[in-house]
């Protein structure tokens, strides 16, 4: 009765049934063979169905004109950026064998170039957000660039035998904050780096650099430009009334916290290094000594010298001669009850002079048979 009832099951298996959302089971090889195949095409569906939604989502999410670089380089489609190569007979060539029309990545509004008939190979209208872009593109080519205050219209022209080396150094906040003398380096710190455009105005031979700044000096007439010489600033000389005029507006700014040493300390090796470049005939007072008058000057200025305690205390660590005040106990023998960094202030303790701690530590007494001097 039992074998009938599974005779009937396993038959039913075998058979359709209405609405079934499976295949029947198989019960021949090309059945089993059928349903497999249907198996693995509906895996493979699912798969791709998800990696699919899941980069369109990524893309729709992530692809935003104000995050990313992307957007920025290929934001005008289309358009033509030749490098333009400096000789004397490059535009001569140009026009009569080339229809070239020179664009750039975007335009500006009151670009300087605008008002005069000056080509230039590229702008760059945001220089932080396509910092990238700038040391990529310019990697080991010398030529001519520009710096446009895009708030005020202001410009900075300059030469570099290779471009993106220069521009690291712009990029980098230390090295600008370093050349604070410079009018572009307060500029780019008081406006910042996306307030500013750069423009390769275009490429050129190291031999040809300062014939074509001094170009641009006489055609743009750049306001950032302390000097008008293309190439003079190498062996400019500041005047005295000059290096007066930095040095009273740099005073007492780059201090304490704002040093760029602050906090900092050398290595032995380091110091070693130092001290040995200025021994004998490399010290500037090497065989010198002080006039009377220059002796009275200092005397009189460390006179009025009034030094913290926490000074003082580093002065005596460094100077003084560490000293140990041990008492006498009856049970205990000496029992240590202070450390000092010198013999002066182990004596303001007791009251007694420092030479009076330094006689009875140098000869192993007992001040007044009660209290031991040491050093360790």
């Amino acid at each position: 009765m039992l074998l009938d009832k599974l005779k009937i099951n396993f038959i039913k298996l075998d058979a359709p049934s209405p609405w079934g959302i499976f295949f029947q089971d198989s019960a021949t090889p090309q059945m089993e063979g059928l349903e497999e195949l249907h198996n693995n095409i509906m895996f493979y569906l699912a798969i791709i169905l998800f990696t699919v939604t899941w980069m369109m989502i990524t893309i729709i999410k992530n692809f935003i004109a104000s995050k990313s670089l992307i957007s920025h380089k290929y934001m005008n489609h289309g358009i033509n950026v030749p490098i333009q190569k400096c000789s004397k007979f490059n535009n001569t060539f140009l026009k009569s064998n080339m229809n070239i029309h020179l664009r750039t990545y975007t335009t500006l509004s009151g670009n300087p170039l605008d008002n005069n008939d000056i080509k230039h190979v590229k702008i760059y209208e945001d220089a932080y957000d396509m910092r990238k872009n700038i040391l990529k593109e310019n990697k080991g080519k010398s030529g001519i660039y520009m710096l446009t205050n895009k708030l005020t219209n202001d410009i900075y022209i300059g030469q570099s035998a290779d471009i993106s080396k220069r521009f690291r150094n712009y990029f980098n906040l230390s090295y600008i904050k370093s050349k604070n003398s410079f009018i572009i380096s307060r500029a780019i710190i008081k406006y910042g780096y996306s307030n500013f455009s750069v423009t390769i105005l275009e490429y050129c031979d190291k031999s040809d650099l300062n014939i074509r700044e001094q170009y641009y000096f006489d055609k743009l007439n750049p306001q950032y430009n302390i000097l008008k010489i293309a190439g003079s600033s190498k062996d400019y000389k500041r005047t005295e009334e000059t290096k007066t005029k930095i040095s009273k507006s740099l005073k007492g700014i780059y201090v304490k916290e704002k040093s760029a040493l602050f906090g900092r300390s050398h290595t032995e090796e380091t110091k070693k290094l130092m001290s040995l470049k200025k021994v004998k005939d490399n010290n500037p007072l090497f065989g010198k000594t002080h006039s009377k008058d220059t002796l009275e000057l200092m005397r009189q200025k460390a006179l009025g010298r009034i030094r913290s305690e926490e000074t003082k205390l580093k002065m005596s660590t460094v100077r003084g001669n560490p000293v140990n005040i041990y008492e006498k106990c009856s049970s205990e023998g000496f029992k240590l009850i202070g450390s000092f960094v010198s013999a002066r202030r182990a004596g303001k303790f007791l009251n007694i002079s420092g030479s009076t701690v330094i006689r009875y530590m140098n000869s192993g007494e007992i001040f007044k048979e009660r209290y031991k001097f040491s050093s360790k």
